[in-house]
C-alpha cells in the first residue's frame, strides 16, 4: 500500500459513493443503539434512586389492598367494640358487685 492510499480522502473505499451511504447508515444506527442502551441505563437508575417513572412490573393493587385490609379492621374492631357488653378486662376482681355487697352488709 503507498502513501496515497493511506490517506483518508484519497482512500478507495471512501471514495466509492454506496461504501459512503453503508458507512453512514451503519454510524447511524450505531449511534441509535448507543442512545437506546443509554436510556436503558438512566431508567434503570431512576427506578434504583426511587425517582422518575414506575418499572413495568410494578403494581398497585398490593398498597390498596393493604390499606382497604386496615379500613376493614378498624371497622371491625369499632363495630365489636360497640356490640360487646362486657369485655374480659372490664369484669371486678370480687365476684360480687356493689349492690350485693351492700345488701350482705345491710342485711347482717
Amino acid at each position: 500500500m503507498d502513501e496515497e492510499d493511506r490517506r483518508i480522502e484519497t482512500h478507495p473505499d471512501l471514495v466509492d459513493p454506496n461504501w459512503q451511504k453503508h458507512a453512514e447508515l451503519d454510524a447511524w444506527l450505531g449511534a441509535k443503539k448507543e442512545l437506546k442502551k443509554k436510556r436503558r441505563k438512566q431508567r434503570k437508575a431512576a427506578a434504583a434512586s426511587g425517582g422518575g417513572y414506575r418499572s413495568p412490573g410494578s403494581s398497585r393493587w398490593p398498597g390498596i389492598a393493604a390499606i382497604v385490609g386496615l379500613i376493614v379492621l378498624v371497622v371491625a374492631a369499632v363495630t365489636v367494640n360497640a356490640v360487646q357488653e362486657r369485655g374480659v378486662n372490664e369484669t371486678p376482681w370480687f365476684p360480687l358487685d356493689e349492690s350485693q355487697i351492700t345488701r350482705l352488709v345491710t342485711d347482717a
